[in-house]
């Protein structure tokens, strides 16, 4: 199978992208329950943002065969990139579609004095040792929280 080389991610993939994600993040090891409306929003939500940046990789037809994105942030001196989705089709995972993605977001992000990316993932899923290998290492001086809200029904 081709891969076709990443490029910058466009309003028009956002459905494309948002099908995938659906895909990807509803299976193993993730078991989220996302649909495409939700998965849009979601995508549309970071694409909208300021300092957006995306990347993909074209598929079959409309098809998306992989992604990235997420946010600039101004920081001290120069900008951080705060990558906030990637996926990769789970019958193209391991033939190079994701570090391609990663390869070609870090060229893009040379080019606007970006000192660092940032990332956060499971432990224990695959894109772990993913990352890793593409060098991200876990912090030891800096830790994710989280907190769950009570929803509406609960009043």
């Amino acid at each position: 199978m081709t891969v076709i080389a990443p490029r910058r991610l466009e309003p028009r993939d956002l459905e494309a992208c948002a099908t995938l994600f659906a895909q990807v993040f509803s299976a193993e090891p993730w078991s989220e329950p996302w649909g495409f409306e939700r998965a849009l929003a979601r995508l549309a939500h970071f694409h909208e943002s300021p300092g957006f940046v995306g990347v993909v990789t074209p598929g079959e037809g409309s098809a998306a065969a992989g992604f990235l994105l997420g946010n600039l942030e101004p920081y001290l001196e120069g900008y951080l990139f705060y990558l906030r989705e990637m996926c990769v089709a789970s019958h193209r995972q391991g033939q190079g579609i994701g570090s391609q993605l990663y390869r070609a977001l870090e060229r893009e992000l040379t080019e606007r004095d970006v000192r660092a990316v940032y990332l956060a993932t499971g432990r224990e899923i695959p894109a772990a040792h993913f990352y890793q290998n593409l060098g991200f290492r876990c912090s030891e001086s800096m830790a994710f929280y989280a907190r769950g809200l009570p929803g509406p029904e609960s009043e």
